[in-house]
């Protein structure tokens, strides 16, 4: 498809995939129990976060061998460093977070200190109230700075806040950020309004996949269980973030867990 040069064309072709999208979206085979653990981004974003908060971050997903462990900028050295004995967990640093409304110079600079401290993903928050206002060749153009400012390896997920957003927003976000080369759509920061459900994910998966440029689903934000986690994962996610990602586990091997963590994260 032929990249829009305005704003209007951007609409047509947002609502061109909305009419493609199906009455009903699939059910996806979730992975095995003793699998899920990849699937999961195991996060620490508090402001008050500390050295040992990341440590023990770090030392539980070497442990249960998550995907990645997601942190602030200030923090990504010392995640990577703590994770070199774990090639397959790596550090994912949130750029633009979680107001999203950053110039967008100050996010790719964000985005290529973390590439350069040794991030191999970045979660970064879309300009979600220009969005809001139609003003996709500015949301467009923000996501592909952000790509280009820390290219392939290094993986891009976008967070559209989708608590923020009606569903033709969230329609219009997924395939924006998958034209801009994200190589995932997320559905929220968890620090404003709720955070995932099913029917966003399930709908952001069928936009991406119309799309058809391998962009992926991440659910986050007030995922705390094992029944949770895998409802998002039956509704198309391919990543989990959350920061109850060891309960996760343990409840999924019928171990006893902790009370879920109150952070929406």
């Amino acid at each position: 498809m032929t990249l829009p040069t305005n704003n209007a064309e951007w609409g047509a072709v947002i609502s061109s995939y909305k009419d493609q999208l199906p009455e009903v979206y699939p059910v996806y085979q979730t992975p095995l129990p003793s699998s899920v653990n990849r699937y999961i981004d195991h996060t620490q974003l508090s402001l008050d976060a500390t050295d040992e908060d990341i440590d023990k971050l770090c030392a539980e997903a070497a442990k249960h061998n998550f995907a990645a462990v997601c942190v602030r900028l200030r923090h990504v050295r010392r995640a990577v460093t703590n994770l070199q004995g774990s090639p397959e967990c790596t550090v994912a640093c949130v750029v633009g977070f979680p107001e999203g409304t950053h110039d967008t110079m100050e996010k790719e600079k964000e985005a290529l200190d973390a590439a350069e401290l040794g991030a191999s993903e970045l979660d970064m928050v879309i300009n979600w109230p220009k969005l809001k206002e139609g003003q996709y060749m500015d949301v467009y153009a923000d996501v592909l700075e952000v790509r280009k400012g820390a290219p392939s390896p290094v993986k891009l997920k976008v967070i559209l806040e989708t608590s923020q957003l009606t569903k033709d927003e969230i329609i219009a976000g997924s395939v924006i950020s998958s034209m801009a080369g994200a190589d995932f759509v997320k559905t929220s920061t968890g620090f404003k309004g709720a955070g995932a459900n099913v029917d966003d994910v399930a709908m952001m998966r069928a936009v991406v996949e119309l799309v058809g440029r391998g962009t992926k689903v991440k659910a986050s934000g007030g995922v705390r269980s094992a029944e949770d986690c895998v409802k998002m994962l039956k509704a198309g996610a391919d990543r989990i973030g959350t920061s109850s990602g060891v309960n996760i586990i343990n409840q999924l091997a019928g171990k006893e867990t902790q009370p879920a963590t109150p952070a929406a994260y």
